[in-house]
């Protein structure tokens, strides 16, 4: 059975096939369905499990845990802890809870109350993680337009830089950095950061760009130091 809302109404507990909605809707109860599709906004403190793919094109506020395969949002969106595969995100995401995904994507602003968890996450913009942001591969490209921190940060590759792109007013005036606060640890393998500040980094290469602040910095195999960055201890472990 599809649901299908125009305009407004109220989706209750149930098993569908295709949730489709343009207009707004609020949703209680637990929701099984094969997909979610949603233009305008959603509402609720539902708990939704969904077999093949959710996506949302406006405004999604749904207090309750999320399951999926597929994870699209273009807006705005708030979930409880959600899990899936694919998790892409262009715009604002906030997660009260961990996320865990095999790839994250996400052009704009995360927030994680919880834990994040993936195979590899790219993320463009800012990210504010409450506890530990744990993945094989990650890429963070600051914007000086979001404020970004994390308790600690463990990977196999780990690279933080700003984002490249310029538009005329930095042409024009110079380049505005965007910091990273990480309140404890960043460890992997292969780490490159700038504008990072951290309590310890510990990794076999590793590369400080500048405008970090790293109170210790302990390397197995290779480091390198811009001197325009702040280390407080160094130690070859």
């Amino acid at each position: 059975m599809d649901m299908k809302i125009s305009g407004a109404g109220i989706i209750g507990g149930g098993e569908y096939d295709k949730v489709a909605i343009s207009g707004s809707a609020r949703a209680e109860g637990f929701i099984r369905c094969k997909e979610l599709h949603c233009s305008g906004a959603f509402s609720g403190n539902a708990e939704i499990e969904c077999e093949n793919d959710i996506k949302i094109s406006g405004a999604f506020k749904n207090s309750g845990a999320v399951k999926t395969k597929e994870f699209k949002t273009s807006g705005s969106a708030k979930t409880g802890a959600i899990s899936a595969e694919i998790i892409k995100v262009a715009g604002a995401f906030m997660v009260e809870g961990n996320l865990k995904t095999t790839e994250l994507d996400v052009a704009g602003g995360l927030k994680v109350t919880g834990d994040l968890e993936a195979e590899k996450a790219e993320i463009k913009g800012g990210i504010n993680c409450g506890g530990l942001i744990n993945a094989e591969e990650i890429k963070i490209e600051l914007s000086s337009t979001n404020k970004s921190f994390a308790q600690s940060i463990g990977g196999s590759k780990i690279v933080i830089e700003n984002y490249r792109e310029k538009g005329i007013i930095e042409r024009i005036f110079g380049r505005k950095s965007c910091d990273f606060v990480v309140s404890e640890t960043i460890e992997g393998d292969e780490i490159i950061i700038e504008h990072t500040k951290a309590k310890t980094v510990t990794g076999k290469n590793v590369m400080i760009g500048e405008g970090c602040e790293i109170e210790l910095l302990q390397y197995s195999e290779n480091a390198e130091i811009s001197p325009k960055a702040k280390i407080g201890r160094c130690e070859i472990i």
